[in-house]
């Protein structure tokens, strides 16, 4: 099968776009032929040897991509879930190697759910890193009812779509994103919208913030406590030495911090919390942008526009 794999990592990255072996499905894997691939900043990383968890991935060679939408021509002996035939989407799991950048992929089949009719392939496969990380970072709080949420990075991958799950659970949202984007952010739901070139979010907002979401990792929970309520949350969706420390402070030793807490989301897998995504984006209750659609003969051009980031919404492959 025709794939995209790194054989060593470095800077500037070298991938290749050739042949590598199809899969075989373990037990309750599911064999995936990929109609699209979506593009997160982790296959750049990967590719440069920068990605935070680049151990988990296997051995080199490794084929790029965690995020895919297709339909499934092969199940695992103790598979259930699926059928042959059906159209899924899915993110592959931590220890499943990637794998996402290629005619075949085989992924575990919790991380997989059927994709939706109405939902087309270059859409599904945008959603699941993205979309998961977005929802799993706002599952922390109880209610967002009326709370005060900024989202820095509010037209980026997982910012966009933070954005409008945070609206439609009922928060006050600032978007915090770069010049020229204040009418996305706005489109999306965003009340309030902060230029991060030309103005400081201290000076910008007018009420403290229950939450701060930094799907960036432009900053920690010391350069945000200043906007924070008193008993407000600081979350990023960023692997850092500062994150984990903020991390385990706020949680050990709370009176550090004032009772402001501070949490990193490592995005998990899900094919429930995916379905309802996907039921979402194929009723108009979530809108998953798409700022370039790429074929895979032209990856490099999209990692190159992974890693120079402003990127508004998600970037796809086209596969099969």
């Amino acid at each position: 099968m025709k794939a995209v794999y790194v054989d060593q990592v470095g800077v500037p990255a070298v991938v290749h776009h050739g042949d590598r072996p199809v899969p075989r499905p373990g037990p309750r894997q599911v064999l995936v032929e990929v109609h699209a691939a979506g593009v997160n900043p982790r296959d750049h990383q990967l590719a440069e040897g920068r990605y935070a968890f680049r151990r988990l991935s296997g051995r080199l060679p490794t084929i790029l991509g965690s995020d895919v939408s297709g339909v499934v021509v092969e199940r695992g002996r103790r598979a259930t879930r699926f059928e042959v035939g059906d159209e899924v989407l899915a993110m592959q799991t931590t220890l499943g190697g990637m794998g996402g950048y290629a005619e075949y992929v085989a992924v575990h089949e919790s991380a997989v759910t059927h994709k939706p009719a109405a939902l087309s392939h270059v859409r599904a496969a945008a959603l699941p890193v993205a979309g998961l990380t977005a929802w799993q970072a706002l599952a922390g709080r109880q209610s967002l009812e009326g709370a005060r949420v900024t989202v820095v990075g509010a037209t980026g991958g997982v910012g966009h779509l933070a954005v409008q799950l945070a609206r439609r659970r009922g928060a006050v949202v600032t978007a915090v994103c770069g010049p020229g984007k204040a009418d996305v952010a706005e489109s999306l739901g965003a009340s309030r919208v902060v230029d991060y070139t030309s103005q400081r979010l201290a000076d910008a907002i007018d009420a403290p913030q229950d939450l701060v979401l930094d799907t960036v990792g432009t900053g920690d929970l010391r350069s945000y406590r200043s906007v924070l309520a008193p008993r407000g949350h600081h979350v990023t969706t960023v692997p850092s030495t500062r994150a984990y420390v903020d991390w385990s402070t706020s949680t050990v030793a709370p009176w550090t911090t004032g009772g402001t807490r501070s949490r990193l989301v490592l995005v998990r897998p899900s094919g429930p919390q995916l379905a309802h995504l996907a039921g979402l984006a194929a009723t108009g209750g979530l809108d998953v942008r798409i700022h370039r659609q790429l074929p895979l003969a032209e990856v490099d051009h999209a990692l190159e526009l992974s890693r120079r980031g402003h990127v508004t919404g998600k970037i796809v492959l086209t596969i099969t």
